[in-house]
């Protein structure tokens, strides 16, 4: 499963978002991507990709996995999404 993958499935399933919004990787990774994107860029991908957009947080969740500790809370997360 790839990081569209993911988001699709989040995106369909609310309650999986709200699940792992709630997790501390999830926390984790909204701390990452705001240190990251900053909090504007971040809120407005995220509204894109409520919109089925997922262009713009799939370019953030690229530059995140490029460094360790993001490729790693990342991979976490797909693994968690999997079962």
């Amino acid at each position: 499963m790839d990081n569209n993958d993911v988001l699709k499935q989040l995106q369909a399933n609310k309650g999986a978002l709200l699940q792992l919004m709630n997790s501390p990787d999830g926390r984790r990774l909204v701390q990452l991507i705001s240190q990251q994107a900053g909090s504007g860029s971040l809120k407005k991908a995220a509204g894109a990709a409520a919109r089925g957009d997922t262009a713009d947080i799939s370019r953030i969740i690229q530059n995140l996995v490029s460094t360790p500790e993001g490729a790693q809370v990342v991979e976490r997360i797909n693994q968690s999404m999997e079962k």
